[in-house]
């Protein structure tokens, strides 16, 4: 008995040595740091906690314990173990419940609980005044949320409670219909995605983004009807069979869908995907935002014929829609602002110089998703404004 107890507390330990982690992070945040000997005494005050906490993420077989209960409990009750995820209608699922108590995103996006429409505008406003200086188009996209586009998709009971709110995007809108200098600057292209969704989805049922096929049309609607663009290159697309994006949300939850992706590499397009080599212009800084790409449909010309230039700041649903965009366009650049926080100033006037004053793009195209403008974490969009604000030099 004393061995067979010993093995059964030693399994942890043996398997922490033995297994693999997995290749790539399988969850939405971090996991906890490894512990280092303490430098000073408030290091050493804090030494216990932090080695409780590294022993929650990484003890043995942690991972598979995880993939065996998100499947059990989706098998048995039908839904996630994350508070992040809610399931809707007909297999629909929605980011942003947080238990779908008050405070939550999609009661937010609904009307159901209060948003400073006020402080956004102004902060939008800022925004939009800054990037004027950064390229003679400047101009933000705001996408609808999941949850807008697929109201009927809800659980019956939020649709029930959001029916007697308006959405705050209807408050925001007009009030940016009375700023002359935001009026024709901002996109909120429901109508388009909802027309489109009658053919193809635009959200699948199981993604929390849109996907190429789902941004398509908005892009073919701004490159064609608001910037008036040809088409410099026709990119095939191929069907392909992709899995679901919510998988650092349920990890072990398979679930497969068909989508529409463009071949790139059958017109000669370089394309470069969340790597530093992406931009050897600002590597570090590169690598520190992560979600980063690069389309270049003409890097045969010269570069001066390489116009026009299109820089995209925003979320990560501004990656999706840099794709359909790119055939537009010879150079597209897309920097998420999601980890903006983690470069210094140094780096962030660095970046600034090479994306706007070396770069000179012909458009800068704000990307964010409803969520991030009416729930975003607080002082988002002050740092994108304090990186596009001109460097004043100092007197000497």
């Amino acid at each position: 008995m004393v061995a067979i107890w010993f093995a059964f507390f030693g399994l942890p330990i043996a398997g922490h040595w033995l297994s693999s982690p997995p290749a790539a992070p399988v969850e939405n945040r971090r996991l906890a740091p490894a512990v280092s000997w303490p430098a000073s005494m408030a290091e050493a005050v804090a030494l216990p906690a932090a080695i409780q906490a590294w022993l929650h993420d990484h003890f043995g077989f942690r991972h598979e314990l995880l993939v065996a209960h998100n499947r059990l409990h989706h098998a048995v009750f039908g839904s996630f173990t994350s508070k992040d995820l809610a399931s809707g209608k007909d297999g629909y699922v929605f980011h942003g419940s947080n238990g779908l108590m008050h405070h939550s995103p999609l009661r937010a996006l609904c009307g159901a609980d209060e948003v400073p429409v006020p402080l956004i505008h102004g902060q939008l406003q800022r925004l939009l005044t800054v990037s004027q200086a950064a390229a003679p188009v400047s101009q933000l996209l705001l996408v609808p949320d999941k949850s807008r586009l697929k109201p009927e998709k809800l659980p019956a009971w939020l649709q029930a409670e959001c029916a007697a709110f308006a959405p705050p995007v209807q408050a925001l809108l007009a009030g940016i219909r009375q700023e002359p200098d935001m009026d024709g600057r901002v996109f909120y292209p429901f109508d388009v995605m909802r027309v489109a969704d009658q053919s193809l989805p635009v959200y699948h049922p199981w993604n929390l983004h849109w996907d190429h096929q789902g941004a398509q049309p908005v892009a073919d609607w701004l490159a064609q009807r608001r910037w008036s663009l040809p088409r410099r290159v026709d990119v095939p697309l191929v069907e392909v069979v992709h899995p679901f994006d919510l998988q650092q949300f349920a990890p072990g939850l398979s679930h497969w869908h068909t989508t529409q992706v463009p071949a790139y590499e059958r017109v000669n397009m370089l394309v470069c995907h969340n790597a530093p080599e992406c931009f050897p212009e600002f590597a570090a800084e590169a690598g520190m935002l992560f979600q980063v790409a690069r389309f270049r449909s003409a890097w045969q010309l010269p570069p001066e014929q390489r116009r026009p230039r299109l820089v995209i700041l925003g979320d990560s649903f501004g990656e999706a829609i840099a794709e359909p965009l790119a055939p537009y366009f010879a150079e597209v650049w897309y920097l998420s602002m999601n980890n903006l926080s983690r470069l210094s100033p140094q780096q962030k006037r660095h970046l600034r110089h090479v994306a706007v004053d070396l770069f000179q793009p012909d458009v800068l195209l704000h990307v964010y998703s409803e969520q991030a403008i009416f729930f975003g974490h607080k002082g988002y969009f002050r740092e994108v404004t304090a990186l596009l604000s001109p460097v004043t030099p100092t007197p000497n």
